[in-house]
């Protein structure tokens, strides 16, 4: 992000203005709902799946989609939003969960679109969001920024 032009760096910003001025909320939000609405409850089926050997809807769907091993594959996609839901409200390694999630969130896009299902809008908008952060990063806000991960180079002094 460019903090300052010519040789005089910028002004010091105050924490409050910078967490509005990055893709904090926009992260943070986002790792919340993820987690909430679908990534614990998919945690807690596919620990009954496996451990209590109870049916689970996401099984099926997988297979009905086509998709391979869907019996593995569907407690794997649970395990991958939890995550990314937690690197995402944190900050930590933001790109990398953002670049892991991207091909969830296109095949879940591709496959409730030939579903019709009405959930497609709220695909679109989570990949919308998962392009933005792979592109943007976690903002200044972040245990990346605290430990300056993804930053080019050391920083030269004068």
């Amino acid at each position: 992000m460019l903090e300052y032009t010519g040789g005089a760096p910028a002004a010091t910003q105050a924490s409050l203005s910078s967490l509005f001025q990055t893709a904090v909320i926009l992260r943070i939000g986002t790792g919340l709902l993820l987690m909430t609405r679908y990534g614990i409850g998919a945690v807690q089926n596919a620990w009954h799946f496996f451990f209590q050997e109870k049916p689970w809807a996401w099984v099926p769907a997988f297979h009905e989609a086509g998709m391979p091993y869907a019996h593995l594959l569907a407690p794997v996609v649970a395990v991958i939003i939890v995550l990314v839901a937690l690197s995402w409200i944190i900050g930590f390694l933001t790109r990398l969960f953002a670049f892991i999630f991207l091909p969830i969130v296109i095949t879940t896009l591709v496959v409730l679109h030939h579903a019709g299902s009405p959930r497609v809008e709220a695909a679109w908008l989570y990949l919308i969001i998962t392009v933005t952060l792979l592109l943007f990063g976690s903002g200044s806000v972040s245990v990346d920024q605290l430990f300056r991960l993804g930053q080019s180079g050391p920083k030269k002094r004068r």
